[in-house]
């Protein structure tokens, strides 16, 4: 036994590494839908975006107004249209133009889940010397409101 020898041995023939793709046909289907609720979910984000392009433009002139009326303080005169303009953003004309004062304000919180200020509804028609009369505290309230709404309105 001693004079046997062993033939040298070769080494074992691996097969080449299995590819990841193409992948199987589940996992295929699985990605094509995966991709199809991602696009959908793109489309539906950049609709919502495009949406409220209107509350962005808002909040936008709000702020300038708000800090106009730092200096100027009969500027808040302004915040009724600006809430008036975003309304027929969202509703037809003919619901909002004729609507004054308590109405006005009754139709803005219907489509809020905060009650608004009694003032917004006649901040329109008050004398300048009222609201230059009217305190910082209460003029950052009525910003802080129209803010809300501005921001947090239903849409029909």
């Amino acid at each position: 036994m001693a004079d046997l020898v062993i033939p040298p041995l070769h080494d074992v023939a691996l097969p080449p590494p299995i590819s990841p793709w193409p992948p199987a046909p589940a996992a295929s289907t699985m990605l094509i839908l995966l991709a199809m609720v991602a696009l959908w979910l793109l489309l539906r984000r950049y609709q919502r975006y495009r949406q409220n392009a209107y509350r962005r433009q808002a909040l936008r002139q709000l702020d300038r107004l708000q800090a106009s009326c730092r200096q100027h303080p009969e500027q808040l005169q302004q915040l009724p249209r600006l809430l008036r303009r975003t309304a027929l953003q969202i509703w037809p004309r003919e619901h909002v133009a004729s609507l004054h004062g308590d109405a006005w304000l009754q139709r803005l919180e219907q489509q809020s889940d905060r009650p608004l200020p009694a003032e917004l509804g006649a901040l329109a028609y008050w004398p300048t010397e009222r609201c230059t009369s009217l305190s910082e505290q209460a003029r950052v309230l009525l910003f802080e409101h129209s803010r809300y709404w501005i921001q947090h309105h239903v849409r029909p």
